[in-house]
């Protein structure tokens, strides 16, 4: 399954696409970001910071940049990477490289047939 990633730089919109499975390195940049999401949201009494928040995307924009690679850079990503289908894309890579091709979506979907029924 090809992972494609629409950017917007320079007024001129570009999609970068890879077909390779992860490697190793995307799965260290992956892991990154599942370990800041397990800091944010592990307390239930504590929100997520502006701080946490920022330091999420940026892992994220990270990942991406390193996972897409074509000269695309951290910066290309947070200022020209859309916060829905294109945040979208890049979750659903970090899953997959983490090994949850799922979808949050897909998961809430999941837990909802698994209730039982009444």
């Amino acid at each position: 399954m090809p992972y494609k990633l629409k950017v917007k730089t320079d007024g001129k919109e570009t999609i970068y696409e890879r077909k390779e499975a992860p490697m190793l390195e995307n799965l260290l940049d992956a892991l990154k970001v599942q370990r800041q999401e397990i800091v944010m949201y592990s307390d239930p009494k504590k929100l997520p910071t502006d701080k946490d928040n920022e330091r999420l995307l940026s892992l994220r924009a990270e990942f991406a940049a390193n996972f897409w690679k074509n000269g695309l850079t951290k910066k290309d990503v947070l200022s020209g990477v859309t916060a829905i289908e294109g945040l979208t894309s890049i979750v659903n890579a970090i899953n997959e490289t983490l090994g949850s091709p799922l979808s949050e979506d897909d998961l809430e979907e999941k837990k909802d047939n698994e209730k039982p029924k009444k």
